[in-house]
């Protein structure tokens, strides 16, 4: 038979008190990657439809002609 491994009421409580800053740490570094992702994904969506406005509304494209449809 191997030792007991109970443990009194008191030791889980401190363990809990000491685990809780490490989950508060691991919280805030995984907010922050989503947080900078998301960013990153919003900034690149708006460079590209930055882009696509741009080459639209450009002078030189602005007056060409449309070709036209061939029946």
């Amino acid at each position: 038979m191997g030792p007991p491994y109970h443990l009194e009421i008191w030791q889980i409580v401190a363990i809990c008190l000491l685990m809780l800053p490490a989950f508060f740490i691991a919280n805030y570094i995984v907010v922050k990657k989503m947080v900078r992702e998301r960013t990153a994904r919003e900034e690149r969506i708006d460079r590209f439809v930055a882009a696509g406005v741009g080459r639209d509304m450009s002078p030189g494209n602005r007056f060409k002609k449309r070709p036209r449809r061939r029946f």
